[in-house]
């Protein structure tokens, strides 16, 4: 609606997961080098860790984009992870290419198979679980089952758990999981200077620059308590104000009375 006015090709601040969006702070580029690292040196089983709208799933997806060896992938990602743990190996290996509906150990096997082939094809899948810290006991016992067929030489994949700070404990209860883990990633929320360069960044991907006054970014910091989410949310909100006050360019008013807003909606 607001793009002609600010004279941006697309919206800047969508909650999307176009890679090109991708700002690289520290805690995120040090992730998604060791996710890197995880999938190249064929390492297993990865973790990343933190709490809602710090952007775990863009980060995998950006992680995509990069592997750009034909070798790698595909990426089969899991976001429906209250399934059965009968049903996820099923979805698994649909998303495989396997079709297969009955369940138990010839879900396993048609998905060993099917590992064997892709290995022989030199293919490396790689499995993405969103919402991981959702999966119970049963759950994290089958993807320790599937990581054992990695172990007895059944295939090259990789399996990248993604989930809310509390995965972590989770998964300690499983030790022989636990144990399977070889990197392990915290994310965390954005430093007012990162803030800054999120935004010029967003921007100029979007097409545009400097629609925001000095003040603003410190807001938008402080506002948003630096977590990627909560800055599209206020940003994009306050460009729509801006549109409909015919404005030159956004002040750290706008941004309060955004932040203000979307408190009042959720409240």
């Amino acid at each position: 609606m607001y793009e002609a006015y600010w004279k941006l090709n697309r919206r800047p601040f969508d909650d999307g997961v176009a890679p090109e969006f991708y700002s690289p702070s520290p805690s995120h580029q040090a992730s998604l080098l060791k996710l890197r690292y995880l999938i190249e040196q064929q390492k297993g089983i990865g973790l990343v860790a933190g709490d809602h709208g710090l952007g775990k799933t863009f980060l995998t997806h950006v992680l995509e984009r990069e592997c750009q060896d034909e070798r790698i992938g595909p990426f089969i990602r899991l976001v429906i992870p209250t399934l059965s743990a009968n049903e996820t190996l099923a979805y698994l290996a649909n998303r495989l290419g396997v079709r297969i509906d009955s369940g138990g150990e010839s879900v396993l096997l048609a998905l060993e198979e099917k590992l064997q082939e892709l290995s022989r094809q030199e293919k490396q899948p790689v499995f993405v679980i969103d919402d991981a810290h959702l999966l119970d006991m049963e759950h994290l016992n089958c993807l320790r089952l599937l990581s054992n067929l990695r172990e007895n030489g059944v295939g090259n994949f990789s399996i990248i758990l993604s989930g809310r700070t509390d995965l972590l404990s989770k998964v300690k209860r499983l030790k022989s999981l636990d144990q399977r883990i070889s990197v392990r990633m915290a994310l965390r929320p954005l430093t007012a200077v990162e803030v800054e360069s999120y935004l010029e960044h967003r921007l100029e991907a979007a097409g545009a620059s400097h629609l925001f006054d000095s003040r603003s970014a410190q807001s938008i910091w402080e506002l948003s308590q630096g977590v990627p989410r909560k800055i599209n949310q206020i940003c994009d909100l306050a460009l729509l104000v801006g549109f409909v006050d015919q404005l030159a360019s956004i002040s750290h008013i706008e941004i309060e009375a955004a932040a203000e807003e979307l408190i009042c909606v959720k409240a």
